[in-house]
């Protein structure tokens, strides 16, 4: 089903802040998971809400992206709580506990998962610099009808023409190199869509049920009738062209920083293990990483050896192996969220690398994470007839 929320005041922020208090107020869900700011602060993090009172602190739809609530959500979930909640997922939010799921560390029961056409992120200095203090209501609702505007063209190209002698509007914040090359910024298995692209933001917001709970919680809301905003599918495809070209063009510069191991090592040159990228990777599953073990815990005597051998040992050592450790475990399941490269304090596209990487792991097993809950992960399951040109075996009758 299809339903619709009438925009209050020309504020698609307020609209959604009533939707969360209208899930609460009815019962709907006994909790909701939703970006906001916790302080004084500008900056927004996910927060469980369980009262209306705070949820007017809220930003579903602002440019700040600090972590991805992929793992929280698989925390609150990996055994039951004893309540429902409701969480607002970005699209790569919800690929991320999805994926999360079939390793068993999270579950959609009790669950509803709200996903939206994607606001699309801002690195945190470009965030600081347009939320200033605090961002205001006109400040987000202009940012909003920036990324949605009814064209499809989202490219961070420049800054769009203002009054003589003022800087000019939002569009001179170039978003993430993620969102930029994002081939899925639309919900993919949710329970619920909020579907902004191509809509008249001033005067309606669709909401679709996707699944048979979907259906049942916009029910039991008690909303509108609602219809997909004619123009949506138009501006999807005018998307997926310009993501598509952003994408090429990434790839190209990726492939030709990487191709050989002394590039792929210069790529990497200024990473200080500080481990960050690990720490935000919503789809680094492992409970206890290799890298905080004894394993790679080397003895001083064979730093020494390995400098009396090579002329020269650069520390911290292993951070090549660490990447490397990390793109086997995760280059199918990457879900382009590009926390890694945000979080990098010393600048390096790690995203870039690693979304062009799993592009390639997906082609080759025919898999997207967060497609569907029942799809096993590549590397679970063996298939004989698989990579038959590479192991020489031929197709097995």
């Amino acid at each position: 089903m299809i339903a619709s929320l009438e925009t209050r005041d020309k504020s698609v922020t307020r609209t959604l802040q009533g939707f969360f208090e209208k899930i609460l107020d009815t019962g709907a869900a006994d909790a909701v998971l939703v970006p906001s700011r916790v302080s004084d602060s500008s900056f927004v993090k996910p927060c469980l809400f369980t009262r209306t009172g705070g949820l007017s602190r809220t930003l579903p739809l602002g440019p700040g992206f600090f972590v991805n609530a992929g793992p929280m959500v698989s925390r609150l979930t990996r055994t039951p709580g004893g309540g429902r909640m409701a969480v607002w997922l970005r699209p790569c939010e919800t690929r991320a506990f999805v994926e999360l799921t079939k390793l068993r560390q999270g579950s959609r029961d009790g669950v509803i998962l709200i996903s939206m056409d994607c606001p699309m992120a801002l690195s945190r200095e470009d965030y600081e610099a347009w939320a200033g203090k605090g961002p205001d209501t006109g400040t987000v609702e202009a940012w909003i009808r920036r990324v949605y505007q009814k064209t499809g063209s989202r490219e961070p190209a420049g800054p769009e023409p203002g009054p003589p002698g003022t800087e000019s509007g939002i569009g001179k914040w170039p978003v993430s190199r993620a969102c930029q090359v994002c081939d899925t910024p639309w919900p993919v298995n949710a329970d619920v869509s909020v579907l902004l692209l191509g809509s008249d933001l001033d005067r309606t917001i669709s909401l679709r049920g996707d699944t048979e709970k979907g259906d049942a919680f916009l029910a039991g809301l008690e909303l509108d009738a609602g219809r997909e905003p004619e123009t949506r599918k138009t501006v999807m495809a005018d998307l997926e062209t310009v993501h598509g070209s952003a994408f090429q063009a990434m790839d190209a510069a990726v492939q030709e920083q990487t191709h050989a191991m002394d590039r792929l090592a210069a790529f990497f040159s200024a990473c200080i293990n500080c481990h960050n990228c690990r720490s935000v990777c919503p789809v680094c599953y492992c409970r206890e990483c290799v890298f905080n073990t004894d394993a790679l815990d080397h003895d001083p005597g064979q730093y020494l050896a390995w400098a009396g051998k090579w002329g020269q040992v650069p520390l911290p050592f292993d951070t090549l192996f660490y990447h490397l450790t990390r793109m086997a475990h995760i280059g199918c399941t990457c879900v382009g969220c590009g926390q890694c490269t945000l979080a990098c304090p010393s600048h390096i596209p790690v995203a870039d690398l690693f979304i062009s990487v799993s592009r390639a792991a997906r082609a080759a097993f025919d898999y997207v994470p967060g497609r569907d809950d029942a799809e096993p992960l590549p590397l679970s399951v063996f298939r004989e007839s698989e990579f038959s040109d590479t192991v020489g075996m031929g197709e097995v009758p």
